[in-house]
């Protein structure tokens, strides 16, 4: 990993430590954490490689991300400051939208990482990195149809409860804090008006 990967790793496993953050959990072990993550890649796998275009896979794609990941974390997280501002119903609607534009983003992106090795593997699983209370760092590499593989790190943690994906890593570059960063950007670009961010994510 490259020292810009390396430092925004870091910085989402600081911000990590606020987007979960009960004290009750039970030890989540590599084998739980890696087995999280292959059953995830198995279901995006066959859903990028089944046939239609990206924008027709989001529904199917946000409910893998429902069931698997940890969405109303993420998007509160992702919502930086204007969370605390938002009333219960601007807070539910925004988890929702929120959700719903996730949903759409990463299937355009897996979309494009769809490819298979020599093997005919599709994807491969490497280590696990320990990171304390923040979960476990389950490396993985995807294979695209021409170029090198994709380097994607999944941050697996069961502080919600259960075993869930909090983070994912591509090729160095953070969800949580490009997502952050984004829903941060378009709120400003809408003079801090909640609703109106509401609606466009939901678009």
């Amino acid at each position: 990993m490259d020292r810009r990967g390396f430092l925004t790793s870091s910085a989402t496993m600081l911000a990590i430590g606020t987007l979960i953050a009960p004290a009750w959990a039970v030890a989540l072990s590599e084998n739980e954490a890696a087995a999280h993550v292959k059953a995830t890649m198995d279901e995006v796998v066959a859903l990028v490689s089944s046939p239609g275009e990206a924008s027709s896979k989001a529904s199917r794609l946000l409910a893998i991300m429902e069931r698997r990941a940890a969405m109303p974390q993420i998007a509160r997280f992702a919502a930086g400051t204007a969370w605390r501002s938002m009333n219960e119903d601007q807070q539910r609607r925004y988890t929702t939208a929120f959700a719903k534009f996730i949903a759409s983003v990463y299937a355009g992106r897996f979309g494009q990482y769809s490819g298979t090795s020599a093997s005919g593997q599709q994807y491969e699983l490497g280590g696990v990195i320990n990171a304390g209370k923040k979960g476990l760092l389950v490396k993985s590499s995807i294979y695209q149809t021409s170029g090198p593989p994709v380097n994607v790190e999944w941050l697996v943690s069961d502080r919600p409860g259960r075993v869930v994906v909090a983070d994912i890593v591509i090729e160095g570059i953070s969800m949580l804090v490009t997502e952050r960063e984004q829903i941060a950007g378009m709120l400003e670009a809408r003079g801090g008006n909640v609703d109106k961010l509401i609606n466009d994510l939901g678009a």
